[in-house]
């Protein structure tokens, strides 16, 4: 089977950032390769550089390439203000997030480890909080302290929904533009 490797650099560099959420400002990605990885940033008005360390090259696997999918399906959409800032997971299979995980981890894009205390978030259940978390912990071998659980009235199952959040913004639209590739 040949695979494709995509270039981090050659794909972001030039792509616009999505709107500041206080200015609407929008900012050109740049990207400077180092050894295997990629430096992608971009510099706001006041000169202050946002960055993030992504690995040179990306290789579509099939399961990357679904994986791609699966985010589309099963992340953040919206672009409105500050929803374009992090990656989210949503499902209520933990067979599902634990591929997209994992996937993005295999790719070294992302690792679960990084998962900051309470980004994690399950709602629509009906059994206890300390029951859901132990069950989404358990299941996406994830530290109890990641998760945070909400009483949002709507139960419509025993361990409800799970979203995680990623809170990385270059992340987010490294993804977007992935994928955008990937659909042509």
């Amino acid at each position: 089977m040949n695979l494709i490797k995509i270039k981090l650099k050659n794909l972001v560099e030039g792509q616009i950032t999505y709107p500041s959420w206080t200015t609407s400002s929008t900012y050109s990605l740049k990207a400077e390769e180092d050894n295997n990885s990629v430096l992608v940033y971009y510099k706001i008005k006041t000169n202050k550089r946002i960055s993030r360390v992504f690995p040179k090259e990306i290789t579509l696997t099939p399961k990357f390439t679904y994986t791609l999918g699966l985010l589309k399906g099963e992340g953040s959409n919206a672009l409105g203000k500050s929803n374009y800032r992090r990656l989210t997971i949503t499902n209520s299979n933990p067979d599902i997030i634990n591929l997209i995980l994992d996937e993005l981890e295999v790719s070294n894009l992302f690792k679960k480890s990084d998962l900051i205390a309470k980004s994690v978030h399950l709602l629509h259940h009906t059994e206890i909080d300390d029951k859901v978390i132990d069950y989404w912990s358990d299941k996406l071998d994830i530290p109890r302290n990641k998760f945070k659980c909400f009483d949002d009235k709507l139960k419509t199952s025993k361990y409800g929904v799970c979203h995680v959040y990623i809170s990385d913004v270059l992340l987010r639209r490294v993804i977007d533009i992935l994928q955008a590739h990937v659909t042509g």
